[in-house]
């Protein structure tokens, strides 16, 4: 049972990186963490962290020895889950992962339905623009851009947006609307920095045969989506977003799109899963839920 104890204090160390932030987390002190992690020491004996006084690290050993744990620990809780499900009662904590706009506008206000349907799950959503590890971070279902470099995970794609021109009325009022790709020369131009590859987003646009990369020069750059939404209703200039975050607003007139059918490319997110034997129902229905709310989203349904 100690050992146990100590494998678990050791896995949350690692995961949090941090002595007292994981014994917090454990209820326990950060000198009970770091005596539960000298036994393991202790017992396999070898060193499996790398201390100072600033920050820890994994041996090599520790390493292995940490994937071992974490993959033993996760065959555990699918046993478990295994027979739960054999009782049909869904319950448990779902770590469910998702980007600002998508999980503002598309995903939490759903999740009233599906506490409502599964009353004895609860829902831990993470909100952040990154690509998190969804194994390192123990995340059960993640709504994130298609695709992602691991591909050990489920991926299940549920949204393709195509990228669009957008501009205010008042803008194209006195600047006028560009109607040719040669026009923009004369526009000001505001970009979007990617949060997945803090690269500022190409406008990729048809010229008959052709795709061309427009040229111009951005007056304006943002690594946020909203403000970019925003500059744009303020008559900034044309910015390029994918149809879902402005879709509110071509339908209430406040924004108008140009060049339509000339702009190329599409932003995809899929639901991921970890690969296991045996899929916790608390996760099955939590995707399935989502796959459901997003495909079907009049915003988001593909075209």
């Amino acid at each position: 049972m100690e050992s146990v104890r100590g494998i678990n204090t050791f896995i949350r160390i690692v995961q949090t990186g941090n002595f007292s932030r994981a014994a917090r987390e454990l209820g326990i002190t950060p000198q009970a963490a770091s005596i539960h992690v000298k036994l393991i020491e202790d017992w396999v004996g070898v060193r499996l962290l790398n201390r100072s006084t600033r920050k820890i690290s994994l041996t090599e050993e520790g390493a292995s020895f940490y994937r071992t744990c974490v993959e033993a620990f996760r065959s555990i809780d699918d046993e478990v889950e295994r027979m739960r499900d054999a009782s049909e009662e869904v319950f448990g904590t779902v770590k469910l992962a998702a980007p600002v706009g998508m999980a503002s506008r598309f995903i939490a206000p759903a999740l009233g339905r599906f506490l409502e349907k599964y009353p004895r799950v609860s829902v831990d959503l993470i909100v952040q623009n990154r690509i998190p590890d969804v194994v390192a971070e123990g995340i059960d279902v993640g709504v994130l851009p298609h695709p992602l470099p691991d591909s050990t995970l489920i991926a299940r794609r549920v949204v393709a947006s195509p990228f669009v021109l957008c501009a205010s009325p008042a803008y194209l009022q006195r600047h006028g609307r560009p109607v040719t790709i040669d026009d923009l020369d004369n526009h000001r131009r505001i970009d979007l920095r990617s949060w997945v590859t803090n690269a500022v987003r190409p406008w990729r646009l048809r010229c008959g045969e052709e795709v061309v990369t427009s040229q111009v020069r951005a007056c304006l750059v943002t690594n946020d989506g909203d403000s970019l939404i925003e500059a744009m209703l303020s008559g900034a200039g044309i910015g390029l977003l994918t149809r879902y975050r402005v879709m509110p607003y071509l339908r209430s007139g406040r924004l108008e799109t140009v060049l339509d059918g000339q702009v190329e490319g599409e932003l995809c997110y899929s639901i991921y899963m970890q690969q296991r034997n045996q899929i916790p129902r608390k996760v099955r229905v939590m995707a399935d839920f989502l796959y459901h709310v997003l495909s079907l989203h009049p915003d988001l349904r593909q075209e």
